[in-house]
């Protein structure tokens, strides 16, 4: 009874403004709320989770190559990859891994971009949409990679989302109170915006509690698994679902037993952050991926922490694998239905491997590799430890 009538406290007080402008499909309902206990237990093997490897090579894409694959979208028909920090472009393929398209606009014209901040899609999954936070605007292609339209952004964002066909979900990265086009908007400090499909704020939602002045870490973080878009507050131990209707609270990640910290303030700063860190585990806020049947945290001082979803039982995960391939799946962060999936350099697999379980699938995976190709995507299908 005392941590459930502390999360019910932490969602009253901290998650919603008040303003009159504020999110009105706000709620503290706890009922799909799973309690994540993090225990100081013993740790279960990487290879025992892992039931079943399958893999997609993605293909070539001419001089273009994915350096870092900083979103993933998969469809029924495409694999979508967006690589905000090297290529800073967007790949797009089939799903078995053939290049369809490359989104490559580096520039300051009207259907270019400075940066690839953030990729989305709508919601008929036909239509890529490019946040590009650097020229406060949104590009929008079409799957063969043609530039449908240009909109402009009233502050940078840290993912968007439809919510809908007439919703929009914009995160902000904190700074939108600086923001002239939020000047006169009572709820500026608000974090999350939903608007209509045209950008214009309809109501807003979880105060920003960070001074964003002393707070270099970023305050606000967005995931998408599937059709399911969860957002956290950075150093928080709750993440939100957001739908079309409502914002419930989905994880509450638990660190009483193990005398963790979180919910940091505005008077936390860079230096705070590391003195706790270096003491005191921590979860930092979007360090987890989900699937359909289970969640992977990863908690400073602790490591990894496996849930299943159905059962609600929590495992401690150690970080050494005795198989070729298994220990990626901790790499994972990105998933698709029942599996995580891990995005690996094709490079990875040309080093020499022992004759160890799993290097027939490594093997098979390197026929035709070189250290240029692009990534490989590994889809883990998970279980129990045993």
């Amino acid at each position: 009874m005392k941590h459930y009538s502390f999360a019910l406290f932490f969602v009253s007080l901290l998650l919603y403004s008040c303003g009159d402008n504020s999110s009105s499909n706000s709620t503290g309902d706890l009922s799909r709320m799973d309690r994540v206990e993090i225990k100081d237990q013993r740790k279960s093997s990487v290879d025992s989770i892992v039931e079943k490897i399958d893999y997609v090579k993605l293909g070539e894409t001419g001089d273009v190559l994915i350096g870092k694959v900083t979103d993933l979208l998969i469809t029924p028909d495409h694999i979508i990859v967006g690589d905000a920090r090297q290529a800073k472009a967007v790949f797009i393929f089939d799903r078995a891994g053939n290049s369809q398209a490359v989104i490559s606009r580096l520039g300051r014209g009207p259907q270019e971009y400075q940066d690839v901040s953030t990729i989305f899609l709508t919601p008929n999954q036909q239509t890529i949409g490019i946040v590009d936070n650097s020229m406060k605007k949104l590009l929008y292609f079409d799957l063969q990679g043609n530039f449908i339209k240009k909109q402009d952004l009233p502050f940078s964002c840290n993912g968007i989302e439809f919510l809908n066909d007439k919703t929009m979900m914009l995160a902000s990265d904190g700074w939108a109170d600086k923001s002239p086009v939020l000047e006169s908007y009572p709820n500026k400090n608000d974090l999350l915006f939903f608007t209509d499909t045209t950008l214009q704020i309809q109501s807003s939602a979880i105060t920003n509690p960070f001074d964003v002045n002393i707070f270099n870490h970023v305050a606000f973080h967005k995931k998408r698994f599937d059709d399911r878009i969860y957002v956290g507050k950075g150093f928080g131990d709750t993440i939100y679902q957001v739908t079309a209707d409502e914002i419930f609270p989905r994880y509450w990640i638990d660190m009483t037993a193990i005398d963790g910290v979180a919910n940091f303030g505005k008077d936390m700063s860079n230096e705070k952050v590391a003195q706790i860190m270096d003491s005191k585990p921590t979860f930092v806020g979007n360090l987890y991926v989900e699937s359909d049947d289970y969640a992977l945290f990863s908690v400073s001082k602790m490591g990894f922490v496996l849930f299943n979803k159905h059962t609600k039982k929590t495992y401690n995960i150690n970080n050494r694998s005795l198989t070729a391939l298994c220990l990626y799946v901790l790499f994972s962060e990105f998933s698709h239905k029942n599996q995580f999936v891990s995005v690996v350099p094709a490079f990875r697999f040309l080093t020499f491997c022992p004759d160890v379980p799993g290097v027939e699938l490594r093997n098979e995976i390197k026929e035709g590799l070189t250290d240029e190709d692009n990534p490989v995507l590994l889809f883990y299908t998970l279980k129990d430890p045993e």
